[in-house]
């Protein structure tokens, strides 16, 4: 599905939007557009939280300084937005200016510095809903933009725990993947042999690595793909669906470091821990343009930003419709009242474009009847209240 097809479909369904006036890459989303997030934010959370993550809020915002000493200030200022520091105290060196941060590593890398370390402690998992901003040129509608909204996760792990800690960021990307209902293709990224001067770290820590990413990839009977396009600080493995990011796991040997992250092991020695970044769903932007391309609108009932919507003849039923949308929000089902100007047939075709799962139609009839009409997948039927609830939160529960 072509990039403008997916915005095309994206405005259409009321998900997001773009004002040129605001400008390219930076996309507005809609309240229904907010709520899809909303809803695989809080599930990618509280999974997260049951697999011992802890949850930090990082600066959107901070010194240049930070990016020096992780030696990518130089290499990446083409992809920051930096901006001048105006405080009359500091000089005007680079590492003052005022960075927006185009990733979060560094910044959980000091979570880490607060204190000192023992290897009782370890592993060590931090994770953040984080907003970052890169300077993308290459804008690809919701896919690629330059304010980007994702599921952060740092690992700080001894090198003999390695696979097991792989293993469990595996299945955590297996659940959101099975629960959205994707199909995907995972990589093994290598460092080039003939290039082998160009990356850092040992050759010893880069074959452990990778042999831990193929073993935990067997163990979890995962087929994966091999190539040699790592990047210089540390061999990854990639998820793609059709060919574009899903998420990520990034080993590197770098950072550790550089910011001198180290744990006291049961000798008493300092030794320095394996990092590794990882992503549970990657950009929640991505993957709202990937649920569009995927279900064309036709999210699963968990999913949909509005599951009922009530249209009604006239206002005298808004009483009635009001009843039951109040009955409706008290059992936590998302429901939408639609009071436009116009026809019923018209509601009923707009809720059908729209794409919501269950369309309640109120007229003389039901309101004598103290009955509702609903129509599900172009199928109608008469029932109380009580019955859609226990219909819509049945059919969720199986998602």
């Amino acid at each position: 599905m072509h990039v403008t097809e997916i915005n095309k479909l994206g405005k259409e369904l009321e998900l997001y939007t773009y004002v040129d006036y605001i400008g390219k890459g930076f996309p507005i989303i809609l309240p229904k557009g907010a709520k899809l997030i909303n809803l695989i934010r809080n599930y990618v959370e509280s999974e997260e939280a049951k697999y011992g993550y802890e949850v930090v809020r990082t600066p959107n915002v901070s010194r240049a300084e930070i990016y020096k000493i992780e030696d990518r200030l130089e290499q990446e200022k083409h992809d920051m937005f930096i901006i001048e520091s105006n405080d009359e105290e500091e000089d005007k060196r680079e590492e003052n200016s005022i960075v927006l941060r185009p990733y979060v590593a560094p910044f959980h890398c000091s979570v880490y510095k607060t204190k000192q370390r023992s290897y009782k402690n370890l592993p060590i998992k931090y994770c953040e809903t984080s907003t970052v901003y890169r300077n993308e040129r290459d804008i690809r509608g919701i896919s690629r933009t330059r304010q980007i909204t994702l599921s952060d996760a740092s690992i700080f792990v001894m090198p003999e725990k390695l696979e097991e800690e792989i293993i469990e960021a595996l299945k955590i990307q297996q659940n959101f993947i099975s629960k959205l209902g994707l199909e995907v293709k995972y990589i093994v990224s290598n460092w080039d042999d003939n290039k082998k001067e160009n990356y850092i770290g040992t050759i010893q820590e880069w074959d452990n690595s990778v042999k831990a990413m193929k073993s935990a990839l067997e163990s979890l009977n995962i087929e994966f793909e091999e190539n040699k396009k790592a990047k210089m600080q540390g061999p990854s493995i990639q998820i793609m669906y059709e060919g574009k990011d899903f998420s990520s796991m990034q080993i590197d040997f770098e950072i550790v470091h550089r910011f001198d992250l180290t744990y006291v092991d049961k000798d008493n020695e300092e030794k320095f821990p394996v990092y590794i970044h990882s992503t549970s769903v990657g950009s929640y932007e991505n993957l709202l343009g990937i649920l569009i391309e995927k279900y064309q609108g036709n999210f699963p009932l968990w999913l949909a930003p509005v599951q009922v919507v009530i249209i009604t003849e006239g206002e005298e039923y808004d009483d009635y419709s009001k009843e039951i949308k109040d009955k409706l929000l008290e059992s936590g089902i998302r429901v939408e009242e639609d009071k436009t100007d116009t026809n019923i047939q018209n509601k009923e075709y707009k809720a059908i474009e729209q794409k919501i799962p269950y369309i309640v139609t109120i007229s003389k009839k039901e309101l004598n009847s103290k009955k509702i009409e609903v129509r599900n997948n172009g199928i109608s039927k008469i029932m109380g209240v009580e019955n859609l609830i226990r219909e819509v939160l049945n059919c969720q529960t199986k998602y």
